[in-house]
């Protein structure tokens, strides 16, 4: 665990793109979806986000990070892809608001 004011910077240096995983989570859990605590990051999953996953190309994603959050589209999916998520929040970390246009960019 980091300490309290490194994990405060890095909250706030990562919040851009944690407040889209909140609207995109907190979509989920007005359609039946549901929210667990694991690592430090808010997991979503279920509802309009498996939907919202099935959806993007070419065959679906099992999970996405933003920021300090992780959507996926059911408990097991995030289980399997909880270590890969997290090194995607730890890339977050880093780059802070410029992780996802430079991940856009290159994908």
């Amino acid at each position: 665990m980091k300490p309290t004011i490194i994990r405060l910077v890095l909250l706030i240096w990562v919040s851009p793109n944690t407040l889209i995983g909140l609207l995109v989570g907190g979509l989920g859990l007005l359609t039946g979806g549901h929210v667990q605590l694991k690592r430090d990051c808010l997991e979503f999953y279920g509802g309009w986000v498996t939907s919202l996953l099935r959806r993007i190309p070419p065959t679906g994603v099992a999970a996405v990070t933003l920021g300090h959050t992780i959507i996926g589209q059911n408990q097991r999916f995030l289980a399997d892809a909880r270590d890969h998520e997290h090194a995607h929040v730890r890339q977050y970390e880093r780059w802070g608001p410029m992780f996802l246009p430079a991940y856009l960019g290159i994908s």
